[in-house]
This record gives structure tokens, sequence and C-alpha cells, in this order.
């Protein structure tokens, strides 16, 4: 069974990369006053810098819950039995320890590694890209 990749969407690597190689995003919050948005999801770039630019309200982020990096581990064991996490800098979010909190949570067994890029946007997803690519 070939492993499975999982990065956050800071790694911000195109859609087309990321179908390619199979990687599954597992999206940050983004909130703009009482609004919040998956990234990537419920926020494409577009609307993501029309809202940046037009609110009032300062932009803030917030890590996934652990149940949506749970949710990706478990269905991905169906698939696999290794799972590999490349995740945004931990000096720059709670991302990474929220990554690994989470594979206590899983209901399917499967080797889950979760690797702390120390790198936040296309320097993470170059990572990844190059990893996939072997």
């Amino acid at each position: 069974m070939p492993v499975k990749i999982v990065i956050d969407s800071v790694a911000d690597l195109p859609s087309q990369v990321v179908e390619e190689l199979g990687i599954t995003v597992v999206p940050l919050n983004v909130r703009f006053g009482e609004k919040v948005y998956r990234d990537g999801i419920d926020l494409t770039t577009e609307q993501f810098y029309q809202e940046l630019t037009s609110s009032k309200t300062t932009l803030v982020t917030s890590v996934p819950s652990p149940v949506a990096f749970n949710t990706v581990y478990d269905k991905l064991a169906e698939e696999t039995d290794e799972i590999l996490a490349v995740i945004l800098s931990s000096n720059l979010s709670g991302t990474c320890e929220v990554a690994m909190q989470s594979i206590g949570l899983m209901k399917r067994k499967c080797r889950v590694e979760v690797i702390d890029s120390e790198r936040a946007v296309m320097a993470q997803g170059f990572l990844v890209a190059v990893m996939g690519d072997r």
C-alpha cells in the first residue's frame, strides 16, 4: 500500500499538484470578524484577498480541530497502512501539535508520522511535492 500524504492548507500547493500526487489537505480556519471560513474550501484565494482589502476587522487564523485531522486520518487508514503529515512550522502555529494529538483519536489504526516542516507556505509545499514525486 502506498504512503498517503497529508498537509495543512498553509502549504498553499496548487490544486493540480495536490490531485496529481494524491495529497490530502486539512484546512486552517480564517476569521474575518464573525465570519469563519475553512481555508481553500469556504474561501478561495480571490475571496480571501477581496475580504482582506474590504473588511474593517482584523484577519485571524486558527488551527484545525483535532476532529478535522482525525477524520482525514481515519479515512486514509482505510486505504493505507502509513500516513505522512507534513505540517506548518510549530514556531508559527499550534497546527503541528493538533496533528500529533489527533493520532490518539483514530478509530482505525495505521502508522502516522507527523513532521514539523519548520516552514510555511510554498517552502512547506515544496518539501511535500519533492517527497510525493519519488
